[in-house]
């Protein structure tokens, strides 16, 4: 398994859990969509992924090792966030925003012949092409939220881990960035997208209930009936 979540409990500050007992595995070509009530740890769920916080039991694995400990394999994961967690008011350009993610990938192990030609790919594949030299305060929010796909597609990463990206954005900028993650899924790689905000659960192999502790998992036909229980916090015999 690429990723491994095993017993995985976290809590911040001595508090209540905000994950409790999750045991979960990601495979290569898998786009697994996770769902769950405000405060159901979805979001730690990724931050653990990623290594920024640590478990007070259980463990993760992300290529064999420990993102905690082993920092590299951090590079080997791109991390997309809500569009409206960026700084509009930096003076960046949507260029200087994707190539972030395309300088993570060594050009030794860059399979698209160059830096300048990796952040063309990327703005192309979320229809940003035109506004490459655009700063992002004079981008709309979905455009923001394209651009920071874009930035994650430069990267190369084996792991997409996406924290509620379709926040506020509209419904052309979901589909053009679930047709990106679709293709990346096509190539083998992982994707994890935490987010409320779907219309076609048909296009994930798998759905994940969470709060707090797992609900249920398994294909969108069977576990979407127990969305009821995910706001219960009741664990699904699944």
């Amino acid at each position: 398994m690429v990723i491994r979540v095993s017993g995985l409990t976290v809590t911040y500050n001595g508090s209540e859990p905000a994950l409790r007992d999750v045991t979960l595995e990601f495979d290569r070509g898998e786009m697994v969509l996770l769902m769950g009530p405000n405060g159901a740890g979805k979001s730690t769920l990724i931050k653990a992924v990623l290594g920024v916080v640590r478990p007070i039991s259980g463990k993760v694995e992300v290529l064999g090792s420990d993102p905690v400990k082993d920092r590299s394999v951090r590079r080997r994961m791109a991390y997309v966030p809500q569009a409206r967690s960026l700084n509009t008011l930096a003076p960046l350009r949507v260029r200087d925003l994707v190539e972030m993610g395309a300088r993570l990938l060594p050009d030794s192990t860059d399979p698209d012949g160059g830096l300048d030609g990796r952040i063309r790919q990327a703005v192309e594949a979320v229809g940003l092409a035109d506004r490459i030299d655009r700063r992002i305060s004079q981008l709309s929010g979905g455009q923001i939220a394209r651009a920071l796909m874009a930035r994650a597609l430069a990267q190369n990463p084996e792991i997409y881990l996406l924290d509620e990206p379709f926040e506020s954005i509209d419904a052309a900028s979901e589909a053009m960035i679930l047709r990106a993650l679709r293709s990346e899924r096509d190539r083998g790689k992982v994707v994890v997208l935490a987010e409320h905000h779907i219309t076609d659960f048909s296009l994930f192999d798998r759905v994940v209930l969470l709060n707090r502790t797992v609900i249920a998992s398994g294909r969108p036909e069977e576990v979407l009936p127990h969305l009821p229980s995910a706001a219960d916090g009741h664990r699904s015999d699944r």
